[in-house]
């Protein structure tokens, strides 16, 4: 469902009392995702989404603990929780293994006792590399130093106008990243030289020592890939490449693995294929307040639309999976 149709449904109110509107949502769990937050400007994500501040994600935690309960990812698999009856489950998550998950959102997690789970991309931990997109979002802070000719240059290997370069560069999929690489190289700018002076993932030792103080780590893909772009055993080799590379890296005793973007267009076999062959023991879409085929995946909720906080998008989640289910389609189709 496209942030249009979404912004329109967080637009109707539904009842008044939000704990009815989740019961009546047959809401049993819920799995609020978030990318970044920082009191700074991130060259790196800033043409790709919003990001949080602290003061909002704070103010976005306060009202989702109004309504339901942190446990950890391993408490709600294993059944150990302790549950509320009166407030459902929430694992809460964060992709991409970035460095203000250790320097900012820690801290604030803490101070609330609040559980959560890191999804990493294995290429990228230690800064050894970098996400495409957070390239394509460099290259496009760039520009206005940019000369002429070599905006021309760059044109001509994106096979667009010069005034089209940076929707060309949004538009940059997986399968072509490199092309990132090479206009870097056309505009004498190195990522390399970037995420030196300014890190942007989490280092080995802030992991570990952020195991030590409770929270999990799970797989988002070696270099956070579109797994719909991949045949079947492509996908299922880079998913048990990346889990394992994590469970012996960090000697970690779970397997849990949230596809990157989307798991739409990912066959249902490949999913059955994970948990026959013991390659995850839980995995994640990106889907929503969704259900799920599987008694151990989980659709989770995107927790950054623009001009959302919270309760506006918990509100536009609600609607959508009512509506869902009164048309009885609430249960995922790849």
């Amino acid at each position: 469902m496209s942030d249009f149709v979404k912004q329109i449904l967080s637009l109707f109110p539904g009842p008044v009392n939000t704990a009815r509107h989740i019961r009546r949502s047959r809401l049993d769990v819920i799995f609020p995702f978030y990318h970044a937050v920082s009191k700074t400007t991130l060259p790196h994500m800033v043409n790709l989404y919003p990001i949080r501040s602290p003061q909002e994600f704070k103010s976005d935690l306060d009202y989702m603990l109004k309504y339901f309960e942190p446990v950890s990812m391993s408490d709600y698999l294993s059944g150990s929780a302790r549950l509320n009856k009166d407030k459902p489950p929430m694992i809460l998550s964060f992709d991409d293994g970035l460095v203000q998950c250790y320097e900012e959102l820690m801290p604030i997690l803490e101070s609330r006792s609040v559980p959560a789970t890191f999804f990493l991309n294995n290429a990228f931990i230690d800064n050894k590399d970098l996400f495409y997109r957070f390239k394509v979002s460099l290259l496009i802070e760039q520009m206005e130093n940019i000369s002429l000719a070599a905006k021309e240059k760059a044109a001509e290997i994106l096979h667009c106008s010069i005034h089209g370069i940076k929707n060309r560069l949004i538009s940059v999929s997986y399968v072509e990243r490199e092309i990132t690489d090479q206009v870097a190289d056309l505009w004498n700018y190195s990522f390399e030289n970037y995420t030196r002076m300014n890190p942007v993932y989490l280092s080995s030792m802030q992991i570990i020592k952020m195991i030590g103080n409770g929270y999990e780590f799970g797989s988002h893909g070696i270099d956070h890939p579109l797994f719909s772009l991949l045949t079947k055993e492509t996908a299922l080799d880079h998913i048990r490449s990346s889990v394992d590379n994590l469970e012996h890296r960090f000697n970690l005793d779970y397997k849990y693995f949230a596809f990157p973007f989307t798991d739409s267009g990912v066959h249902d076999e490949t999913i059955n294929i994970l948990f026959e062959k013991g390659v995850i023991d839980a995995g994640f879409g990106t889907a929503g307040l969704k259900d799920d085929k599987w008694p151990n995946y989980y659709q989770r909720m995107p927790m950054e639309m623009i001009g959302a906080n919270a309760k506006k998008t918990l509100r536009g989640e609600l609607n959508r999976r009512r509506l869902r289910m009164l048309l009885g389609r609430n249960v995922t189709n790849r």
